[in-house]
């Protein structure tokens, strides 16, 4: 008889991140190549001592390494870290990455610039979100640069209606469900496993940010200089379309 299994999505398990992988994925080496490339060409950044917080598997710190920086990598998943450092061993790459959390951070005015892409805080608890980017603010050189891609659910004014969805892998379906309500997106995600038929559901809530509410938190951590945009054209930020902030020390 299929069973049914309902859990809370953390990206702390192993589960969660296997899940992440099969249904939404890591960028490839391709899209990677391009961000970084739009990301040196938006800062004018030339090769320097950086850190990626949550590099995931590596795909970006890989590439800045063949550019000639000197890159860290930290990320909370073991999974990830270890193709990260197999990946680099493979291309002879020198990365040196940790499995730590940003808040974990000891480092003080050591890196010229610091880069979370795809980053997601919505899952931090309320006394560590402020610790979060305080300790990326330490890590900083005076004058170094911190460029956040904002990952996760937005305010945007209009509260957007519920969304449904559902697709299909080589050995799953997956249905989908979100809402926004109370300035949190909670929400399910199920899988049915073709050939067993068990069902698992995965029950996420992660609080939403409004463009105002994230200048707050930077500017908080001690940066005073914020730039705001909607993509790495810079494209102008505003209310309902928002996501990209450089940040100097």
């Amino acid at each position: 008889m299929p069973s049914r299994l309902t859990c809370q999505w953390s990206w702390d398990s192993d589960e969660s991140q296997e899940v992440f992988v099969k249904t939404v994925g890591l960028d490839g080496a391709e899209k990677s190549y391009a961000q970084v490339k739009q990301i040196e060409k938006m800062l004018a950044l030339q090769p320097c001592k950086m850190i990626d917080i949550g590099c995931g598997n590596g795909r970006q710190t890989q590439i800045f390494a063949r550019f000639g920086y000197e890159v860290w990598g930290i990320d909370i998943s073991e999974r990830f870290l270890a193709e990260a450092q197999k990946n680099a061993k493979n291309e002879h790459l020198s990365v040196q990455y940790q499995r730590m959390r940003a808040s974990q951070l000891q480092q003080c005015n050591e890196f010229d610039f610091a880069l979370a892409y795809h980053h997601s805080i919505g899952f931090l608890p309320d006394d560590e979100l402020p610790l979060h980017f305080y300790r990326i603010y330490e890590c900083l050189k005076p004058g170094g640069v911190f460029l956040f891609e904002m990952a996760g659910p937005k305010l945007c004014g209009k509260t957007p209606s519920p969304f449904r969805d559902w697709q299909e892998t080589d050995d799953l379906f997956v249905l989908v469900d979100k809402k926004i309500q109370d300035g949190y997106r909670e929400e399910v995600c199920i899988l049915i496993d073709k050939s067993s038929g068990d069902v698992k559901e995965f029950r996420e809530k992660q609080r939403a940010f409004s463009l105002a509410a994230l200048k707050k938190i930077l500017k908080q951590a001690g940066f005073q200089s914020i730039q705001c945009y909607a993509d790495l054209q810079k494209t102008p930020a505003t209310k309902a379309n928002f996501g990209i902030f450089v940040c100097i020390k």
